[in-house]
Parts: C-alpha cells; structure tokens; sequence
C-alpha cells in the first residue's frame, strides 16, 4: 500500500494542485515586488533583476531539464511495475546534480567581475548582486532531482510544498535584507534582494529531503515488490534522463541567454535613443521587474498544466494508449485558453491602472498592455512543451522556440530605439510565443493527428472574454467618475470583470458540467451546472 502521500494524482488534479501552489508562488512574489519596488523604484528594480538572469542561467545549464527528464523516465517506469529502475534513476542524478550545483555555483560568483568587466552585465551596479545569488545555483539543482522522482511518480503535492515554502523564506529574505541594506546605497539594496532569495532556495532542498526520508519507508517497499526481471544499466538511464532533459535544458538556456542578450540589447539601444543609463535601467525594471509580475501570475494554471501533463502523456504514450494522450492534450489546451484569454484581456484594458494601483507606478502599464496579449501563446506553449516531452520529442519545442526567439530579438534590436521605445521588447515576447507555440502546433498535429475543436475551445472563450472586456472597462469608468480614485475603481472593476466571465462563459456554454466534474475543488457545483445545462436545452429544444 501506497501512502497517502505517494498517491498520484489525475492530470487535472496535479495541475490543480501545482496552480494552487503557483499561484500562491506568484502572488507572493508579486505582493513582495510591491513593497521592494516602493524602496528601490524603477532603476533599483533593473539593477536587482539582472543577476537573476544570471542565475537562470547557470541553473539552466547544470540542471533545468532534469526534472522533466527523471519525472518522464520515473513514470515510464513505474506504468511496468520496474520501481527500482525508476529508484536507481533518482538516485544517479541526486549525486550529479550536487557535483553540477556546486561546480556552477563556484562559476558564477568567481566569474561575475569578469561578466561585469566585459560588458555583457550592464549596469556594474549588479556585481554584488551576482556573488550573493551564485549559492542558489547548488541548492536549486539538488531540489530538481528530489522534484523529478516525486512528479515522476505523478504526486504533485511534494513539488508543490518545496514550491511555496521556497517563496515565503525567499519575500521574507528579500525583503529584510533590502531593508537592512538599503542605508548602504542602491547598488547594496538591490544586492541584498538579490541574496534574499538564497534562504528560500535551502528551505526548498530542505523540504524535498524530509518529504524523501518520511515516505522512504513506502518507496523501498515498492522496490522490495518488484518482481521484473533485468535491470537497465546506470548509463543506459543516464542516456534517456539526457536525451530528455538536455534539449529542454537548452530551450530554458536559449530563454536565459535570451533574457540576457534582450537586457543588454534593451539598455544600449534605449540610450542610441537618447536616454541615460540610469533612465534605460529604470524602463527595463518596469518591464521586468513590474509588468511581468503580472504576466507570471496569469500563466500559472498554463505553467502547471504544462508540468503535470508530462508524466500523464508519458503514462498513456508507453502503453500505446494513443487516444488518452490526445484527449488529456486537448484537454489542457482547452482550459489553458479558457483561463488565459481573459487575463490577458483584463490585464490589456486596465494595464496603467493596475500598475498604479500595485506599484504605484502608471507608466509601468505601458509595457504592461504591450506583453498582455503573451499570455494566450506563452500559455499554450507551455501545454505543448509539456505534451511533446512526454512524448519523447523535448527537442522539438526548442527548435521552435529558438525560431522565435530570433524574431524577438530582431524585433527588440530594430524598433527598441524607435518611438516604441521599451514597447518593442514586449511585443518581441508577444511575437516570440506567438511563432513558438505555431510550430508546436504543427508538429503535434504531426505526431498524432491532434484536432482541437476551434468552436468550443476558441470562439466560445474568445466571446465570453470580449463582453468580458468591454463590461470591466464601463465599470472602471463609472467607478472612478463616482469615487475619483483609481485604486477602489480598479477593484471593483477587477471583480466585476470576474462575474461578467463567470456568467458569460456560462451562457455561451464554454465550460460544461463535465469539466467542474474533473475539479477536484469545485466538483460540489457540478450538479448545479447539469441541471443548468438541462434546462437549457429544454428552452432550446422548444423554441425550434
């Protein structure tokens, strides 16, 4: 017997667990960026966030794709009764993982003067910034091995648990030591921000090893009821563990090496267009410090739908169970849209107000209302990255995503000093995605003949959205000529935005009793919405 923590989950249920951790991840992460924007403002906010690309980075190349890897091989594994292969390859890459965290780790913090020094780092106010974050690069590759043995096992609950105890320690740390430092100038500020993050990386390797130890018990019990003959080879499973993570690492290194390139591109060009350093890091910090505060929390669900479906498709992909994986596929792209359409909408129509409201920043919505529309195609992307790493084809999502990648720094290069301005950047993410998630299409619709009902998955959202869209804003306007503030105006146009989907997605019949059925949170309504469907097709039925 499984204990009821080694209990997997349904995709639905670990991608519903994993977005109630995401988004309390991402809402403490943007409640904390309101209080350490008000300290370090806009050009603050840039000098904090370039050493957390170079964080991104190192961590991408030491272990970004293991997770993936050891979770698709572990649930392969497991789907045959082989546990202790599936142990074995836990266990290989806890110990490589340790030896590659601490090589980059070293790496980085020896080598940040030197990045510093020619250039690619460009504001030297980040030098500080980049020694302190280099221990998080050891601690984050040990917590990705203890993540790929539990979501290979399709239990959510554990990543999730080292997801949110990571965040809380991180706000708390950053917050403190930004405080704390904040007398010392800037530059120590922003510095201290950037190591808070280091007490939440060893709260979330500390979390994975006592969850570990706690079900040992029930792990090695599993392995002591293997009865399958022959054991792969420690270098066989490396082999597949590579195959799988490497070119997923190589997407998230292409992403970090991008985020990188487009923070130099952005500061250089916007000064050939005139601005001063310390003007073209404070536009930078509203894009990345501010604006994708937003956009990281309406990805959530898409960024847990993404991570459960790769076991899930795994699971049915071994077996040859070729309609279950394209029934969960359409499946989790069918509610990916359904929750990322109207954010984006909602984040497009009231952009300067949100941000005047969160950060006290209205110019901040400028590049806000430019990247929102990047939240349908990045959520997307993300199901199908998932979907084809659990069929196998992890390289093809990089391939893809390096096509985009090329029109987005085109795009940033070429029109950043332009009237655009730090608009560019933005919507070279929108294009970037754009492209990106296309292609995935493609070569899904190739693999296995995937269809997608465009009616019932597009239409249906994209109306309920567009009444959506046009209700949030008439609200906003009569709150404020009623208050004259934006911060009560924006709330009350926030929830009424929520009721007017709600109700609109309803009536249009974009979600039906079925899909409440598959949510584990909000199944009790599930009666109510059948009886909804009921009487409506009766009224149907009479007017014909």
């Amino acid at each position: 017997m499984q204990s009821k923590s080694l209990t997997k989950q349904t995709l639905v249920q670990g991608a519903l667990i994993l977005t109630v951790a995401a988004m309390v991840v991402r809402l403490l992460g943007a409640v904390y960026r309101i209080p350490l924007g008000r300290m370090l403002g806009d050009e603050g906010m840039g000098i904090y966030m370039f050493p957390n690309q170079f964080y991104w980075l190192f961590f991408t190349i030491s272990s970004a794709g293991i997770p993936v890897g050891v979770a698709r091989l572990v649930a392969a594994k497991v789907s045959v009764g082989m546990y202790r292969d599936a142990y074995r390859t836990f266990k290989i890459f806890l110990y490589t993982m340790m030896g590659a965290g601490l090589l980059f780790s070293l790496t980085l913090f020896f080598g940040a003067g030197w990045f510093v020094k020619i250039g690619i780092v460009p504001n030297p106010h980040s030098l500080y910034g980049l020694q302190v974050i280099s221990p998080i690069v050891f601690f984050a590759a040990v917590t990705a091995a203890y993540r790929g043995l539990f979501q290979g096992l399709q239990n959510m609950s554990a990543v999730a648990a080292s997801q949110v105890g990571e965040q809380i320690m991180l706000v708390i740390g950053t917050l403190l030591f930004s405080y704390l430092l904040l007398p010392r100038g800037l530059a120590m500020a922003a510095a201290g921000g950037n190591f808070g993050a280091v007490p939440g990386a060893v709260a979330a390797t500390l979390i994975m090893v006592y969850i570990y130890y706690r079900n040992r018990p029930e792990l090695q019990q599993l392995i002591n009821e293997d009865r399958t003959t022959g054991r792969e080879g420690a270098w066989s499973l490396m082999k597949k563990v590579f195959v799988i993570s490497v070119p997923i690492s190589l997407a998230s290194m292409s992403m970090a090496v991008n985020n990188i390139i487009d923070s130099v591109i952005i500061i250089n060009r916007l000064q050939l267009a005139s601005y001063s350093l310390e003007r073209a890091t404070a536009l930078y910090g509203q894009l990345s410090g501010f604006a994708m505060s937003f956009i990281n929390i309406s990805i959530a669900f898409s960024l847990s739908l993404g991570t459960s479906i790769v076991p899930s498709v795994a699971e049915a992909f071994t077996i040859k169970n070729h309609r279950a994986v394209e029934n969960r596929i359409s499946q989790a792209i069918r509610l990916s849209i359904l929750t990322s359409l109207p954010a984006a909408a909602g984040l497009f129509v009231l952009a300067p107000q949100l941000t005047l409201l969160v950060f006290a920043n209205k110019d901040a919505g400028i590049p806000l209302a430019a990247i929102a529309p990047a939240i349908v195609f990045w959520g997307t992307n993300l199901v199908f990255n998932g979907a084809l790493q659990g069929l196998g084809r992890a390289d093809i999502p990089v391939k893809n995503l390096l096509a985009g990648l090329a029109f987005k720094i085109s795009i940033t290069y070429f029109l950043t000093p332009t009237a655009l301005g730090i608009r560019a950047a933005a919507l070279g993410t929108v294009v970037m995605y754009t492209v990106a998630s296309l292609l995935n299409i493609l070569a899904i619709k190739r693999l296995i003949g995937f269809s997608f009902n465009i009616t019932d998955g597009l239409l249906r959202p994209g109306l309920a959205t567009a009444i959506m869209a046009w209700g949030t804003w008439e609200v906003y306007s009569l709150a404020y000529s009623l208050t004259g503030h934006n911060s009560p105006a924006s709330l009350i146009a926030i929830l009424a935005g929520m009721i007017i989907y709600a109700l609109a997605i309803l009536l249009i019949g974009g979600i039906r009793a079925d899909d409440i059925n598959r949510l584990p949170f909000i199944r009790r309504a599930y009666p109510l919405l059948q009886a909804y469907e009921t009487w409506k097709e009766k009224i149907i039925n009479k007017l014909r």
